[in-house]
């Protein structure tokens, strides 16, 4: 593949990757907002609702590949596209209009490739989150076809030697409708997060399912200031630190029960 900015015919396309499962609600306005992609791939992991019927209704291209890994999913889907550059949008995400003009407007200029970081502003249970993790929050999603690799199974990020920059434009994430939304993410972020913490031989410890769940809620609500951010906040802050408990409590018996 010959990367974009190395392109003698100056045209630069760009695939708008959308990984899903069960994304229904979502997905007819997340494809909607990256319309002007030249390529919309849609890489699903076995849909059992209509995902699937209303990407091809909207135009996309639809990939089926078994789930492994979140990393595993967005390398494959990269090996996939066709595009140039690669832009990676979530089914719960939304690209603006002014994201979408600041992104066309790199890929017009000739410069250097780079990765770009793009800001997310997230609602959690309908409210947007200011403080708490919301404010570093820019993941890595556009960057050249063949220069990135995503690694981590689980909270995944990329991996390459390119000079990064960040946009200005935020994406629009809401990440969580309600309490059913959140637990339902559970079986899939879970599975994942033993398998990374088996593979990194951590200790299994009730030191850390009884210490590191307040600590999770106190570094969020007080340390990161989601105290500001009202109800939501403290909803978010609440959450995390009881999938923190999950996970490592999930972890503290699947080890036990492995040794026994």
């Amino acid at each position: 593949m010959v990367p974009a900015f190395a392109r003698k015919d100056g045209v630069v396309k760009l695939s708008a990757v959308v990984l899903t499962r069960n994304e229904e609600a979502n997905i007819t306005d997340c494809l909607r907002t990256i319309a002007w992609a030249d390529e919309r791939l849609v890489v699903d992991s076995g849909s059992a609702d209509a995902t699937c019927d209303l990407a091809r209704n909207l135009g996309a291209k639809v990939i089926y590949h078994p789930f492994r890994d979140f990393a595993d999913q967005r390398n494959f889907a990269m090996r996939e596209a066709e595009g140039d550059w690669v832009l990676f949008v979530d089914a719960d995400e939304r690209v603006t209009p002014e994201l979408a003009s600041e992104i066309q407007a790199h890929l017009k200029a000739d410069s250097a490739p780079r990765a770009y970081a793009i800001p997310r502003q997230t609602y959690f249970f309908g409210k947007r989150l200011r403080f708490s993790e919301s404010r570093e929050d820019a993941p890595f999603r556009l960057f050249p076809r063949g220069q990135v690799r995503w690694i981590q199974p689980v909270h995944e990020k990329i991996e390459t030697t390119l000079p990064s920059q960040k946009l200005t434009q935020p994406m629009l994430h809401f990440s969580t409708r309600n309490l059913t939304h959140y637990i339902a993410k559970f079986p899939t972020y879970l599975a994942c997060e033993l398998a990374t913490m088996h593979e990194k031989n951590v200790r299994p410890s009730l030191f850390d399912c009884a210490l590191r769940p307040p600590a999770r809620f106190i570094h969020l609500y007080f340390w990161k200031l989601g105290i500001l951010d009202g109800i939501a906040g403290f909803q978010y802050a609440i959450l995390s630190a009881y999938y923190t408990f999950k996970k490592h409590w999930m972890y503290f018996k699947t080890t036990r029960n492995a040794k026994g």
